[in-house]
């Protein structure tokens, strides 16, 4: 994906800067337009694809900025071709349609959704064959099929994400609801000007240019729901598990403790002060994950050169934060990182050799450890890597994790100085 992202902000400030300034000059309104709408498309889609690698939605919001774009620019090159925006209605709208079926999921689930975002695909190009069929291909003729279509397309659509409105339950309603709302918006903008608003000037363009950038918009703020809605999960099922750790260990033993240390014998008593200190053993096990020894006593530098001190194998650390104060969820998600990848390069990844970097840069701490191990390593659901990631992002941060077999892991936290 990193490999991607700049070619990609390349070719969509070629298409900006270059064709659409060009032809455009003269009606700066409409290139504004065109252009935000564009761009909102392949930086949403960037960021979202970054961030969710295996959530389709982020390559599908980064092709329709890019075919947004080329459309701007076919409309003046290539009349013949582009005019009514007919590129649109070919590619940009049925991936509107794909991305309002897997938003909530990351991809089409079941054969009913697959069935739905292949016909989205295939309706227009079929419209196009049938008219060349008849041997009425014309601009003129194509927005009269458009016209009488689209009505009963909005309406198969509108019922369809009824349906799936009413399915979903209250969270889910609230978390993709701002994407929802951007379909309709976008849909109602796109039905009347294919059907009783259609006609000369840029204002048309220019309204279905701002219900489109709408899309983006929705999309990046269901997304942040959405992620928002899985940290307070991921918080509530920690909160759980030590409410039953805390159950069914220590509250068992301290209970058994009292009724031993209530009796006369002295063996009793003996065994119910062992139960205490069992107890006392117990709770340092459990607050360990949650807030570690060496790093309240010895800050982020001491807890990693102890995580070094204790590995099986050798660990080089590059320590460039022992001069600053990091605020408390920094540390801990960073200690954590280290610790869990240098665990990993141990257990997992066969290293001989682990380096850890602690360094910060523009308002960030950037931690990075690098094994010369087998590589492979997967962030899969429920794993510990996918903890980490939870934990970093709930700092405001990003993980990333680069593992090619036979080249090593290297792990990679980045978050903001300013976390709380």
């Amino acid at each position: 994906m990193e490999l991607l992202r700049w070619p990609l902000r390349v070719a969509t400030a070629t298409l900006l800067c270059g064709p659409l300034l060009a032809l455009y000059w003269t009606d700066p309104w409409e290139l504004a337009c065109l252009a935000v709408t564009g761009v909102l498309h392949v930086e949403v889609g960037l960021r979202l694809w970054r961030e969710r690698p295996a959530n389709r939605i982020g390559p599908l919001l980064v092709v329709c900025g890019l075919v947004w774009l080329l459309d701007a620019w076919g409309r003046v090159t290539l009349p013949a071709l582009f005019t009514a925006g007919m590129m649109l209605s070919i590619v940009h709208d049925p991936m509107h349609l794909h991305a309002g079926l897997i938003v909530s999921s990351g991809r089409l689930r079941g054969r009913w959704e697959r069935l739905v975002a292949a016909a989205g695909y295939a309706y227009w190009p079929v419209l196009v064959a049938g008219a060349m069929v008849a041997g009425t291909l014309s601009t003129g003729h194509l927005l009269h099929l458009r016209a009488w279509s689209y009505p009963l397309v909005g309406v198969f659509l509108a019922g369809l994400f009824i349906v799936r409105y009413r399915r979903a339950d209250r969270a889910e309603r609230h978390v993709y609801a701002p994407f929802w709302a951007a379909l309709a918006v976008n849909g109602l903008c796109t039905a009347m000007l294919s059907t009783v608003a259609y006609g000369s000037g840029h204002w048309p363009t220019t309204l279905y240019a701002l219900g489109a950038a709408l899309i983006p918009v929705g999309a990046a703020l269901s997304m942040h729901r959405a992620e928002r809605r899985h940290l307070l999960r991921a918080r509530d099922r920690e909160r759980r598990r030590v409410e039953r750790d805390v159950h069914d260990g220590v509250q068992q033993r301290l209970l058994a403790a009292a009724m031993m240390l209530r009796q006369d014998d002295p063996a009793l008593v003996a065994r119910g002060a062992a139960e205490v200190e069992q107890a006392i053993a117990d709770l340092r096990d459990l607050v360990r994950g949650m807030n570690p020894a060496a790093l309240v006593c010895h800050g982020l530098s001491g807890a990693v050169a102890a995580i070094a001190e204790r590995a099986a194998v050798p660990v080089l650390v590059d320590d460039r934060v022992s001069h600053l104060t990091l605020p408390e969820p920094v540390a801990v998600a960073a200690y954590f990182v280290t610790m869990e990848a240098v665990t990993n390069s141990q257990k997992h990844a066969r290293a001989g050799r682990v380096s850890v970097t602690l360094a910060t840069s523009g308002g960030r701490v950037e931690v990075t450890v690098h094994d010369d191990g087998i590589g492979g390593a997967l962030a899969v659901p429920g794993g510990g890597l996918h903890g980490l990631r939870e934990r970093v992002e709930s700092c405001g941060g990003t993980l990333r994790v680069s593992s090619t077999r036979g080249r090593g892991t290297a792990v990679r936290a980045v978050m903001p100085l300013a976390a709380s």
